[in-house]
């Protein structure tokens, strides 16, 4: 558990009054819960002043029900924040809590006339809501006080998930530094983003051995992480990468402009197929691939929920054993390339027009060059049409990625490797 200090600049020289109060951090599937006062636009992290023969945790679990109606039940306190300013010193312990039930809020006069509402908001927002506390400096101290101690906490809530659960290199190798987790993608992986670096966190029974190798062989050939460090442990792999600058090419502008992006995305594929594939560490062909569906589907892991509407069902595959049967019996020729292997918007990261990254590298080796084209026609039509985002594009047709990358459209394989890609 870490103490740290926040100097005002009106402190007195020495502090003649106490105030002691107790905050909870409660996280639930990536969002916050704070105390938001509707009437002042204050948020906060849910807390109070402890009272007389009370411990913290017992002011912390009546603070939040008397707030937010949740009862919580702290889980470990992982820091002690005291703030000078004029003659005081303020206290607040933050505890780590976890939703043990339903309650019921008992607010105050001045909480009711502030509106002071419970609010679920995801931890990145949070974080930089509260990092703006310079910005209230000539409106409101209070305030701006106020948000630098959240902020605090909530940097050091997270330094302090990582120490617990990164290997001890890894931690070493971060620094403190601070992070927002990334939610964008269907890969299963945490994702955390710093400044300077990305670090993905994988479950052992999904890593892939052989993709730093591949990532590895990767640079100079293309834009790709730079491997910073790799490790493992019982249950997870951690690669901690260097990041990529630039936006997704499923941001806003880029649907905007899908003449600009379909360009783009056409000098990718076509960068990728210029590369020699002479040893190439990992091959992903058309044998890899089945042997790799096959043991899927025997072990009942394809998620048939998560399939194309078509797919399954009626006037589609009855299940995945039958699916997995037509792709035995209709390999297309195969058309070897370097394959991205997850060629899909998100994995793709463009800056000043260019590419300036291919991530999520997990399945790219030597494989057929329509897989590539297949996931990216399946995903540009899915971030068009909102399924993806929710926001239509209009006038909008996938085929235009076949004018750009000049080329006639193979419908068998496109409908091939979209099948394919049903069963992982």
């Amino acid at each position: 558990m870490k103490t740290l200090e926040i100097l005002g600049k009106n402190r007195s020289d020495t502090y003649t009054k106490t105030r002691i109060c107790c905050r909870a951090v409660i996280v639930r599937e990536g969002r916050i819960l704070l105390s938001h006062e509707k009437a002042t636009g204050w948020r906060l992290i849910p807390g109070g002043g402890l009272e007389d023969g009370e411990t913290p945790e017992d002011c912390v679990v009546r603070e939040v029900e008397e707030e937010t109606g949740l009862i919580v039940r702290p889980a470990e306190q992982f820091l002690t924040l005291h703030e000078y300013y004029e003659e005081y010193r303020y206290t607040s312990h933050y505890y780590i809590c976890e939703a043990a039930g339903e309650g019921q809020m008992h607010l105050t006069d001045a909480e009711k006339d502030r509106g002071l509402v419970p609010e679920w908001l995801p931890l990145p927002e949070a974080v930089d809501l509260f990092s703006k506390h310079e910005s209230y400096a000539a409106v409101s101290e209070e305030k701006r006080g106020t948000y630098q101690r959240e902020h605090t906490a909530l940097l050091e809530y997270m330094n302090y998930l990582l120490e617990k659960t990164l290997p001890e290199n890894i931690f070493r190798l971060l620094d403190g530094k601070a992070y927002v987790p990334d939610h964008i993608g269907l890969s299963g992986s945490k994702i955390m983003i710093f400044e300077d670096g990305v670090l993905k966190i994988v479950p052992c029974s999904m890593a892939r051995e052989d993709t730093v190798r591949m990532m590895k062989w990767l640079e100079g050939k293309i834009p790709v992480p730079k491997v910073i460090a790799c490790e493992r442990d019982d249950e997870y792999q951690y690669l901690l990468m260097s990041r990529v600058s630039g936006q997704m090419s499923c941001d806003e502008y880029f649907l905007e402009h899908p003449a600009e992006l379909l360009n783009i995305l056409a000098r990718a594929l076509k960068m990728l197929w210029t590369v020699d594939i002479s040893g190439c560490p990992r091959i992903r062909d058309l044998d890899t691939e089945l042997e790799e569906a096959k043991s899927r589907v025997e072990n009942g892991l394809v998620d048939v929920g998560d399939a194309e509407p078509a797919t399954f069902g009626e006037g589609g595959f009855k299940d995945p054993e039958a699916l997995l049967e037509w792709l035995y019996a209709n390999r297309p020729d195969y058309e070897p390339v370097l394959s991205h292997g997850d060629f899909c918007l998100p994995n793709i990261i463009l800056n000043d027009g260019e590419v300036s990254g291919f991530i999520d590298l997990d399945d790219a080796g030597v494989g057929d060059k329509w897989r590539d084209i297949a996931l990216c026609h399946r995903s540009l039509k899915h971030n068009f049409d909102g399924t993806y985002g929710g926001r239509i594009y209009p006038d909008f047709d996938p085929d235009m990625l076949f004018d750009a990358l000049g080329i006639d459209p193979d419908r068998d394989k496109l409908r091939y490797f979209m099948l394919l890609d049903e069963l992982f």
